[in-house]
C-alpha cells in the first residue's frame, strides 16, 4: 500500500499544475471581457500548492506548477499594466489627435463596454 504521505504530496503537486496551466490560459481568454486579468490569483494559488507540495523535497509536477503560477502571475500582471497605460493614454489630447473620430468612438465604446462589464 502506498503511503498516504507521498499520495497527498502528488495531489498537491497535481493541483500546483493545474492551476498554474489554468492561469496562463484565463489570462488569454477573460483580458478582453473583465477588469482583472483572472488569472493572478490562480497562479497565486499554483504557486502556494507547489510549495506545500516541496515539503520534504520538490519533484517534476512541482516546480512545473510553480514556474507556470509565476509565468501567469506575470502575464496578469503585464496584461493589467498595458490596461492601464492605454487608458491613461486615451485622456491625453495630443494622443486623442492622432486618431481618426470615428476610431476614437469605437475606443470609447469599447471603454465604456470594458468599464461596464
Amino acid at each position: 500500500m502506498k503511503d498516504t504521505v507521498s499520495i497527498a504530496k502528488k495531489r498537491w503537486e497535481n493541483r500546483a499544475l493545474v492551476f498554474g496551466i489554468v492561469s496562463i490560459v484565463l489570462n488569454m481568454c477573460a483580458m478582453p471581457t473583465s477588469g482583472v486579468p483572472l488569472g493572478i490569483p490562480m497562479g497565486i494559488f499554483a504557486v502556494a500548492f507547489g510549495i506545500i507540495s516541496a515539503a520534504g523535497g520538490i519533484r517534476g509536477r512541482a516546480v512545473a506548477g510553480i514556474i507556470t503560477g509565476i509565468f501567469g502571475i506575470l502575464i496578469g500582471l503585464i496584461i493589467y499594466l498595458m490596461i492601464l497605460f492605454v487608458i491613461t493614454q486615451l485622456k491625453d489630447p495630443n494622443v486623442l489627435s492622432m486618431f481618426k473620430p470615428e476610431q476614437i468612438n469605437v475606443l470609447q465604446d469599447y471603454i465604456q463596454f470594458y468599464i461596464a462589464h
